[in-house]
C-alpha cells in the first residue's frame, strides 16, 4: 500500500465517524462534509502558524529591509535624485517580493489539508475509476 493509502486507512474511523452520527443520510453527508471540512482548516491553520513561528525572524528581518528601501527612495526623490530614487526603489521592490512570494507560499502550507480530505473523500475513488477507464477514452487511449 502507497503511504498515502495507509495514512488515510488509519484515520478513515476518524473522519468517517460524522457522517454516521444522524440516521438521515443528507443530514449526514452535511455534517460529516462540514466536520471534514472544518478538521482540514483547523490542521491548514496549525500548519500555518508553525511556518510563520518558524520563519518569523526572516519576515521581521526582510519587512524592515523594506520599509528602510522604501523610506530612503522617497527621500531620493524628495530631494530630486532620480538615480538614486530608481536604484533604490528598486532593492525595495525585490525586498517586497521576497516578502509577497513568502507569504504566499505560507497561506498555501494551510491548504494542503483540504487535498487530503479530497482525497478521503472522492478523488482516490475517482482516480481509480478513471485509471480503468482511460482506455476506453479515445483522445487518453494512446496514453493509457
Amino acid at each position: 500500500m502507497k503511504p498515502i493509502g495507509l495514512i488515510i486507512s488509519k484515520i478513515d474511523p476518524l473522519l468517517i465517524a460524522p457522517y454516521r452520527w444522524f440516521a438521515d443520510p443528507m443530514l449526514g453527508w452535511w455534517v460529516g462534509t462540514f466536520a471534514l471540512a472544518l478538521w482540514a482548516t483547523v490542521l491548514g491553520e496549525l500548519t500555518l502558524a508553525i511556518a510563520y513561528r518558524a520563519n518569523r525572524k526572516y519576515i521581521a528581518k526582510n519587512f524592515e529591509k523594506t520599509s528602510y528601501f522604501h523610506l530612503q527612495s522617497l527621500k531620493a526623490k524628495q530631494a530630486g535624485d532620480e538615480k538614486a530614487y530608481k536604484g533604490i526603489n528598486k532593492l525595495a521592490n525585490e525586498e517586497f517580493g521576497k516578502s509577497f512570494f513568502l507569504f504566499m507560499a505560507m497561506g498555501m502550507a494551510s491548504l494542503w489539508p483540504a487535498f487530503f480530505a479530497a482525497a478521503w473523500l472522492i478523488y482516490i475513488a475517482a482516480r481509480v475509476i478513471f485509471a480503468r477507464l482511460k482506455a476506453y477514452i479515445p483522445f487518453l487511449k494512446p496514453v493509457a
